[in-house]
């Protein structure tokens, strides 16, 4: 045990901080689209730990969402984790993301641009118009600049957009936290330096610092962005640069902003019970006991179990909880916490031969064309609906 321990401790705190979304979303308008990495710290990958490139379908998956709607839900900040298993160590590391709805507005400097080119045609062509006939394109000019004045309203935009944190430790309270520190810090650097609050003209089109961190810089970048975004930057690479505790001997404190309390991060000694940082109670609250007792018994003699939910989060804290229930026993198949919808081949997974617990969103079967039927001898467990059933 104690050997197995250190084998697999990493001395990192956090092995990656990533930003995922959508590079170029003025390209498109209500559609899903397969999820990118904008953003990646540090550059390079560890020696012992590179950056797996499908964690991106993780964190978004249901792919990337670009929506027009203002509605309330839209607005929201929703968090949640999920694990990525190496097949051949079977080492766990945990990835814990942030998910919100990016505003955005769309490129129209094509449309302005036409508009500029007809009126100096008609102007040439017209040199010797009557006084009246000036007034009138005058009001015309101002008629056409309201209707793109509002049409470039119409073209603001959302998309959704994750920070993730991938560590190999299961700090998910901490760890979410400082994610959502992140954002805050960002949202306010961005906002400092936007063209209203600087008095640059609203007709001059800046980069800002969202713009910078998801790929969509350009030349034009001013340096008060690149200050900002320097500032972001050191924030992340001191928090990668943190060490992690030794268990059972030594505690870490983090201050990630000024005048706010420390964040401590701390390990049980391995002999002892494993940090359990997410609520063991939740399936009793969603499913009732009775219902909590079946799927137990269900797992204990290695059936094949299907978790689905519309909350990533209820999703994947049901999982880990029910695993973690099982003890003094140990679960020796697969888990999969949240298995994403966009993620190609994924439904292949439901069709090994061996006993697993995996979870899946809502829209995962419908979005395959894969009918629950087909899956022979494995129990779902809907967390919406408060129901277990199987196909035979």
């Amino acid at each position: 045990m104690c050997e197995q321990t250190k084998r697999y401790f990493s001395p990192r705190l956090v092995d990656y901080v990533i930003i995922v979304g959508c590079r170029h979303p003025n390209k498109y308008n209500h559609v899903t689209q397969t999820p990118e990495l904008l953003r990646r710290y540090p550059l390079e990958d560890h020696k012992d730990f590179s950056l797996p490139p499908d964690v991106i379908f993780f964190c978004q998956p249901e792919g990337c969402i670009n929506t027009g709607h203002q509605r309330t839900g839209f607005r929201q900040l929703t968090s949640f984790v999920f694990t990525l298993t190496e097949k051949d160590s079977n080492r766990q590391r945990f990835g814990i993301c942030v998910n919100f709805y990016r505003h955005f507005s769309r490129r129209t400097c094509s449309i302005h641009n036409h508009n500029e080119e007809k009126f100096e045609q008609t102007d040439s062509s017209d040199d010797t118009t009557h006084t009246t006939s000036i007034n009138e394109q005058t009001t015309n000019n101002d008629e056409i600049n309201n209707k793109e004045h509002k049409r470039k309203r119409r073209l603001r935009n959302n998309t959704l957009t994750s920070i993730c944190l991938i560590s190999h430790h299961p700090f998910f309270t901490r760890f979410r936290e400082c994610l959502v520190t992140l954002k805050t810090i960002i949202d306010a650097c961005n906002e400092r330096s936007s063209a209203k609050r600087t008095g640059a003209s609203k007709g001059i089109s800046r980069e800002t610092v969202w713009g910078v961190l998801t790929g969509q810089a350009c030349e034009c970048t001013s340096n008060l962005v690149g200050h900002e975004v320097r500032e972001i930057e050191t924030w992340i690479l001191r928090l990668l640069s943190a060490p992690v505790s030794i268990p059972g001997k030594t505690k870490i404190l983090i201050e990630t902003l000024p005048n706010e309390p420390p964040m401590l991060f701390a390990l049980p000694d391995h002999t002892r019970f494993s940090l359990v940082d997410f609520p063991l109670h939740l399936p009793l609250e969603l499913l009732g006991v009775d219902l909590c007792i079946r799927v137990l018994t269900l797992i204990m003699l290695e059936n094949k179990v299907v978790f689905q939910s519309r909350d990533y989060n209820a999703l994947t804290m049901s999982v880990l909880a029910f695993v973690a229930l099982l003890y003094p026993l140990e679960y020796m198949f697969p888990v999969i916490p949240l298995l994403p919808t966009c993620m190609t081949g994924a439904e292949q997974l439901l069709l090994i031969p061996t006993p697993f617990i995996i979870g899946v969103p809502a829209s995962f079967f419908p979005y395959k064309g894969m009918p629950i039927k087909k899956l022979d001898d494995t129990w779902i467990v809907d967390l919406d609906a408060n129901q277990v059933c199987i196909f035979i």
